[in-house]
């Protein structure tokens, strides 16, 4: 049926964008880049604990309050808990924020995510268990190794990089366009579930407030808010579809995280766009007319 190959579409769309996002990070910034936003120790030590404690915190609470059916339930708990997403990317380039503050603190809450997500999990899913080496590997092969291999290419294989990163980009833009359409259009027939509508808006106030979180550790500085914002509200889908996958016997569990991620991801690039103004508006000077949008 169509709705099963735009589901195994969007599967494999989800690598390709992941892959070419990554690596288009790797193409684009400098080694030193990373350093010295690893040197923000005050604003990162905030995101861990906005992305890792209070996030989850904050799901867990939905999830008590709201009555869900409990596969629905245990998605969002896996959802929440997955920090480190490779969407933040796109979001902060569509928001015209600093993309390798975003890498860095991405890679800082893989990091954190690989360690606290097989803890924090079995604790709060009964007769759940955690694979946490199958998480390292998804997570090595599809996001620190493309973006290391961009940087190395970037630092010695100038006119290489020069010529692939355009193409690189590209397939990065065409493909999260693409999974969102596929995505959209393959999970249709699961929408008819009340009670998945139920679950997904618990989760897409889940991912409001984590906006609003974020946006609150930025340390008063303009660009630390919305990389902050979108780094908290935009969660790990892939490795919660990893453990989605491998605990739940029942699909609905990958169904809420992939409706859930897909939907939010549309709300936060109406966000990242409206951020993206915000920028402009600073970078006019003072007395200069504002161009008008073409739509």
């Amino acid at each position: 049926m169509v709705f099963d190959v735009m589901r195994q579409v969007s599967g494999v769309l989800v690598t390709v964008f992941v892959v070419s996002s990554l690596l288009n990070v790797g193409l684009t910034q400098k080694p030193s880049n990373f350093r010295s936003h690893l040197q923000k120790g005050h604003f990162l030590s905030r995101m861990v604990l906005a992305n890792l404690i209070l996030v989850p915190a904050v799901m867990v609470l939905a999830v008590t309050v709201v009555d869900l059916e409990p596969i629905y339930a245990a998605g969002l708990l896996v959802f929440g808990l997955s920090a480190g997403a490779p969407f933040l990317i796109a979001l902060t380039r569509e928001s015209k924020n600093d993309v390798s503050l975003a890498a860095t603190v991405m890679t800082v809450l893989i990091l954190g995510t690989v360690v606290l997500l097989p803890l924090l999990l079995p604790r709060l899913i009964e007769g759940i268990s955690v694979d946490v080496w199958a998480i390292i590997l998804a997570l090595l092969l599809q996001m620190i190794l493309p973006m290391v291999a961009g940087m190395v290419a970037r630092q010695y294989l100038v006119r290489l990089t020069e010529a692939i990163q355009p193409w690189v980009a590209r397939v990065s833009s065409l493909a999260l366009y693409g999974l969102l359409a596929t995505m959209i259009v393959g999970y249709l027939p699961a929408m008819v579930d009340t009670e998945l509508w139920k679950a997904i808006g618990t989760g897409i106030v889940v991912i409001l407030i984590s906006l609003f979180i974020g946006y609150m550790m930025g340390d008063g500085h303009n660009h630390l808010k919305k990389v902050g914002a979108l780094a908290t509200a935009q969660r790990n889908t892939a490795a919660a579809m990893i453990v989605a996958t491998s605990n739940f016997a029942d699909p609905r569990a990958v169904v809420v995280v992939t409706l859930v991620n897909t939907l939010g991801l549309v709300l936060l690039m109406g966000a990242a766009k409206a951020m993206s103004r915000d920028v402009e508006l600073l970078l006019t000077p003072i007395g200069a007319d504002i161009p008008e949008r073409r739509h």
